[in-house]
């Protein structure tokens, strides 16, 4: 539809489209994917690095004392969700851990997955004193799973999410999180956009991550 109204520059924000179907729209525009690396097409993508993300998310809880640290990943086809759970194994295996696959659930980025997870790890009967969830949506569910069953934030388990969304700070107690540069990806993106229409051949910078700390981490007790 875009292409119809004879556009100059496309900026897709995020989803699923594949490096041919990106191919595709750029063989006739510049174009650019934000918020998401297309493997093959990185050299067109502004986003952070999600594996050095979350490993600072993961890192944070090991220097708070969590050695059962859990994960609630988001789709296993996402390729977001496959870096940020390298990072936490990243951080892990730095830190001398061993990872425990009973501590890992997959999500679907949705609040209610978040919810879910918590049952899955409890059925489980595994010790964990720290959950890093792959999103803030998926945080907020894990957030209402505890309190439903009783456990307390950050006096009985930490929580770290992803995102830095609004919300995020409001939450109870507010998260901890990691923040993506929503502005400065924004910036980014029609800085390249702008060059490439003009025939200027700028490559975009993968920009960093910034660990959020509020009240729903502790030190473990």
């Amino acid at each position: 539809a875009l292409m119809r109204r004879q556009i100059d520059g496309l900026i897709v924000i995020g989803g699923f489209l594949s490096k041919a179907e990106m191919e595709e729209f750029s063989g006739r525009v510049p174009a650019l994917v934000v918020a998401r690396s297309v493997p093959g097409y990185e050299e067109n993508c502004i986003y952070i690095d999600n594996v050095e993300a979350a490993c600072l998310a993961t890192q944070h809880l090991i220097d708070l004392g969590h050695r059962r640290i859990a994960h609630v990943s988001g789709r296993s086809d996402h390729p977001d969700s496959i870096k940020r759970k390298s990072g936490y194994l990243k951080a892990l295996e730095e830190a001398g851990i061993e990872p425990h696959p009973e501590l890992i659930v997959e999500g679907d980025f949705r609040r209610q997955s978040g919810v879910l997870a918590v049952e899955m790890l409890l059925s489980r009967g595994v010790s964990f004193s720290a959950i890093f969830a792959a999103n803030d949506q998926m945080a907020y569910g894990v957030r209402l799973g505890l309190y439903r069953r009783g456990i307390r934030v950050p006096e009985d388990l930490s929580l770290v999410g992803f995102d830095d969304e609004p919300a995020a700070a409001y939450m109870i107690p507010p998260l901890t999180t990691i923040r993506q540069p929503a502005g400065k990806l924004g910036e980014e993106a029609a800085k390249v956009i702008l060059a490439r229409i003009k025939g200027q051949p700028v490559s975009p910078e993968i920009l960093p991550a910034e660990l959020i700390m509020r009240e729903s981490t502790a030190v473990h007790r």
